[in-house]
């Protein structure tokens, strides 16, 4: 009989186990704790990606545009440049270009400022060449666009010099543009 007793006493107490909230509570609580981990995991991810430096990509031109653009129209309006355009020797404006192309080096090569990417083409920076492009096209054809060139009457070289000018303004904001995040 001992034996049927202990038998229907285990039986009793499993069932009693059976019943009680516990294995519920656990499975809620490991319920919360997958879901806690899931929510790190994405932090996590989104963290990475932003540590990721920023690869050279068309959102990026846009931006540089958009930044040649803004920082280049209030200077292709003001008539001193286009007195200085007209007055500046060809020299000088070639030194001007220089100048602006080593100061866009330092900002995107040697500055550190942006989280970008290193990515060459025949060892010269990307952005580099894709900022110079858009700064100097968008002076140019901005010139062109509000008839400044009719305006102020300029010769060939004098339209070449108002535009290294005024690129030096839209280099500068496609840049810090671009740097942007």
């Amino acid at each position: 009989m001992s034996g049927r007793v202990k038998t229907a006493m285990m039986s009793e107490s499993n069932a009693d186990g059976m019943m009680s909230p516990e294995p519920e509570r656990e499975v809620v609580e490991l319920e919360k704790l997958r879901k806690s981990v899931e929510e790190l995991t994405k932090h996590i991810e989104n963290l990475e990606e932003q540590k990721k430096p920023d690869s050279l990509g068309w959102d990026d031109i846009a931006q540089e545009i958009v930044g040649a653009i803004t920082f280049a129209l209030p200077f292709i309006f003001t008539e001193e440049l286009w007195d200085i355009a007209k007055d500046i020797s060809v020299g000088r404006s070639i030194a001007i270009l220089i100048m602006t192309l080593g100061v866009a080096y330092l900002f995107i090569a040697k500055s550190r400022i942006g989280n970008l990417k290193r990515e060459e083409l025949f060892h010269v920076p990307k952005r580099l060449l894709t900022v110079t492009l858009i700064a100097y096209l968008t002076s140019a054809v901005l010139i062109y666009l509000y008839g400044i060139n009719n305006l102020a009457d300029f010769t060939a070289i004098q339209y070449i010099n108002a535009t290294i000018l005024v690129s030096t303004f839209a280099v500068i904001g496609a840049i810090t543009v671009d740097m942007v995040r």
